[in-house]
């Protein structure tokens, strides 16, 4: 009873202990000391910025807008507005405006009834060719998108579109842009802009009663899903959708980075090379943490060991968990052991001292050997085989 009371009060200890270190841990670093981090809800991580000396380079510049309820973070010169940043992902979310074709009953159109917006963005950043889709929904549309690589290549103009017509929504399919009531494609890669236009074959006077508008925008995959029933009304009351673009911290390759001063990847984090394509060389790079380890790795000291023995579950089972720089191991328990570092499994090997079995007896021995002998059967648990021994006063024979 005392030995089970000392047990409980030592799992005790090590509670109170957990608790009162996870307590005193002290969130990674995000921002420049003396700089804001945060824009209302968003927290704005170096080597973005809001004021001067705040931020890495141009173009990561930040402004945060108070005086919007909630406030708004905008990029740059405050045309884009961005609603997080992917740190680890080199990733910023924005929010791009859709363009629009609408026209009257009689196939006329005023300038308030058409939108064909574009976006020019800094040097450092791309729109992201796999994390989004160029959409277009209407049953008389069609959509062109245009775009530019950065220089040298700015002279390449890459265009790609789609074509959504139909009679009635009656054969469009909930979730599907196939090409009745919704289309949609793969955008080109590394391109800095792009502009949006949309045109219609018969100004809609044909489909008027249930489609007077059509609509195309570049969206982040997943977030947007035609409905024939309610998405028309819906991107008639909306004015933007995000959509996610990449930076790059610095341009060339992580293989001059690293040989290099300005080397902006601090300590325990790795170097991503951002490329165009696959058949390019890195335009730039970005920096992650390495794994076992959160926080910038744009900061000194920024990417700092995450604990894993401090997780509301143990990482361990049938173990104690014992953290190290980046990574963890699992101390067993008694009567099992370690299949890796980090798995325990039960122990099923038989000790070098393990008993036999030994049953004595009597056996009558053939003529030439005794009339009568005692018999000694063993049971090696080690082999799992029977060994049997026959003695007299003049002989011992195993079987």
């Amino acid at each position: 009873m005392a030995v089970h009371g000392r047990m409980l009060v030592m799992q005790l200890i090590i509670v109170v202990v957990i608790a009162a270190a996870a307590a005193d841990r002290t969130p990674s670093p995000q921002a420049i000391p003396g700089c804001p981090d945060h824009c209302g809800n968003l927290t704005i991580p170096y080597p973005f910025g809001i004021g001067e000396g705040c931020f890495q380079r141009e173009g990561f510049n930040l402004t945060c807008n108070e005086s919007a309820e909630p406030p708004t973070t905008l990029l740059g010169d405050g045309s884009v507005t961005v609603t997080n940043i992917l740190l680890a992902e080199g990733e910023l979310e924005i929010l791009s405006y859709i363009a629009y074709d609408c026209y009257d009953q009689q196939g006329n159109q005023t300038e308030d009834m058409y939108n064909s917006p574009s976006l020019q963005l800094h040097p450092s950043f791309t729109i992201s060719e796999t994390r989004n889709k160029f959409i277009a929904v209407g049953c008389d549309t069609c959509a062109i998108f245009k775009g530019y690589l950065p220089y040298p290549h700015d002279e390449d103009r890459y265009i790609t579109g789609c074509v959504s017509v139909c009679d009635s929504l009656d054969n469009a399919v909930n979730g599907s842009c196939s090409g009745i009531g919704c289309c949609e494609t793969s955008i080109p890669s590394g391109l800095k802009n792009r502009s949006i236009t949309l045109d219609s074959y018969s100004q809609h006077k044909d489909v008027w009663g249930f489609n007077p508008c059509s609509y195309a925008f570049i969206v982040e995959e997943g977030r947007f899903t035609f409905n024939p029933k309610t998405s028309f009304e819906e991107l008639n009351n909306t004015e933007k959708l995000p959509m996610i673009i990449n930076w790059a911290i610095n341009e060339g390759s992580c293989a001059l980075a690293q040989n290099s001063p300005g080397n902006a990847c601090k300590a325990n984090s790795n170097c991503v090379n951002r490329t165009v394509d696959n058949q390019t060389e890195p335009t730039g790079y970005y920096c992650r943490c390495l794994p076992g380890f959160e926080g910038n790795p744009y900061l000194p000291d920024g990417c700092q060991d995450i604990d894993e023995c401090m997780a509301p579950s143990s990482p361990c089972n049938n173990g104690i968990c014992q953290n190290s720089p980046g990574d963890y191991s699992c101390l067993c328990n008694k009567d099992f052991k370690n299949q890796d570092s980090k798995n325990c499994i039960e122990n099923t090997s038989v000790p070098k001292n393990m008993p036999l079995k030994i049953s004595l007896g009597m056996y009558k021995l053939p003529n030439y050997l005794s009339t009568y002998a005692r018999q000694l059967t063993i049971y090696d648990l080690k082999t799992l085989k029977f060994k049997v021994f026959f003695w007299n006063s003049y002989a011992l024979k195993f079987i």
